[in-house]
């Protein structure tokens, strides 16, 4: 065979694929066999640390791509006997710095000053979450215990989610947790990405299960001003919703914006805001009885910072965008 039918059969894309998903098991098996407290002196022995100086992409402010990308070369380091710094945008620094939010990996550091470094060769590995992973109890627990050992809040990031959390939760014994997500998702249909449901059938999968259960409010997590205003009148005095800026007004009237990465708020320090007020959204939901709404990456955070606590779950299964 030569070159010509080599390219046109696509084989060497074939082959990466399938180097891809063979190399993933490996790490796979890795994670399933971790214990609850990995990184522990009992359990972790690093014999150098691994400076994490690049992600898949270039990232401005905190999504949860970025945080899973972040996890997944964690996980590649600590598989190497590795000790992993996270040291992206380090030259950078109006842009997303893993210390805006969040420790190091927690472990006895006085140990770390005697140990080689070496950066990580990677940008990406073949192991991270996929959107089918929050169907199965199994994964939702694995990457649960990797975001308990990884993810861990610093006390800028903690106080400001605990008194959001204060402030609307506080009487509250149970609330039902709902992500909808509009703008980008659903006007450009990302290909591979979980088709998203319509708000009404979120609406209607809520009365539905109002109806058999009870809950004192609705935390809403949504990027979008319309959303908010629907539930609203769908379920007057009952929606709670973390302060935040919403994107719509920006980004429906702004031709030139594809993405809401590129929608940017007049205000000092926007990137460190947007993110904060994203994630602060999303623990929030993780912390309800119960969660509905669409398969997207904050769904996905949302049930691996609960790890199997909620009561209730109900994701819509729809399918990917083409």
């Amino acid at each position: 065979m030569n070159i010509y039918e080599i390219y046109k059969q696509k084989i060497y894309p074939n082959l990466d694929y399938w180097y891809h998903s063979l190399n993933s098991i490996r790490y796979r098996k890795f994670a399933l066999r971790l214990p609850e407290n990995f990184l522990s002196a009992e359990n972790f022995h690093p014999q150098r640390i691994m400076r994490i100086t690049k992600g898949e992409y270039s990232y401005e402010y905190f999504n949860f791509c970025y945080l899973h990308n972040i996890l997944s070369l964690m996980l590649y380091a600590v598989y190497h006997h590795a000790y992993p710094l996270v040291c992206i945008n380090e030259s950078e620094k109006d842009l997303i710095q893993w210390d805006w939010y969040f420790h190091q990996p927690q472990i006895d550091l006085s140990k770390l000053h005697t140990l080689p470094s070496v950066d990580c060769a990677h940008a990406t590995v073949s192991f991270q979450p996929h959107f089918k992973d929050i169907y199965d109890p199994i994964f939702i627990r694995l990457w649960g215990n990797l975001y308990a050992n990884f993810v861990h809040l610093n006390d800028t990031t903690k106080q400001y989610i605990e008194t959001e959390y204060q402030t609307l939760f506080s009487g509250k014994k149970r609330v039902l947790g709902v992500i909808c997500r509009g703008t980008d998702y659903v006007t450009l249909h990302p290909p591979g990405h979980p088709v998203q449901p319509s708000v009404d059938d979120v609406i209607a999968h809520c009365k539905k299960l109002l109806k058999t259960d009870t809950y004192d409010a609705i935390y809403l997590a949504t990027e979008e001003k319309q959303i908010r205003d629907t539930f609203c009148q769908a379920f007057p005095n009952m929606i709670l919703e973390n302060k935040r800026r919403y994107y719509d007004d920006i980004y429906y009237k702004n031709q030139n914006i594809q993405y809401i990465k590129d929608v940017q708020f007049d205000r000092e320090n926007n990137n460190y805001w947007t993110g904060l007020e994203y994630l602060s959204s999303i623990i929030l939901l993780s912390r309800c009885s119960a969660l509905v709404g669409g398969n997207c990456g904050g769904t996905m955070a949302a049930l691996f910072f609960n790890n199997c606590q909620y009561q209730y779950t109900y994701i819509f299964d729809l399918g990917l965008y083409p």
